[in-house]
């Protein structure tokens, strides 16, 4: 069974991360690198509705496969 990978988004100034489900780390990175370098909007869509991140204001993003063991996030150059 294919492991189930996450990423915790967190923002600037928030404790608070928002969790979304993603297939690839890496394309998962340079889509948010480019939105980010546009000033650009991450869009998410799940069975929990749809949410717009601001990546300017990303802080940093955690990962998280299915067996709990957490990977080496982005952490914003600001």
């Amino acid at each position: 069974m294919a492991k189930k990978l996450t990423a915790k988004i967190y923002m600037v100034g928030s404790t608070a991360g928002v969790e979304v489900e993603i297939k690839d780390k890496e394309k998962f990175l340079e889509e948010l690198k480019k939105l980010s370098s546009k000033n650009d909007f991450y869009m998410h869509s799940d069975e929990d509705g749809e949410i717009a991140i601001n990546t300017s204001l990303i802080q940093a993003i955690e990962f998280n496969d299915s067996d709990d063991k957490r990977g080496a996030g982005l952490v914003s150059s600001d």
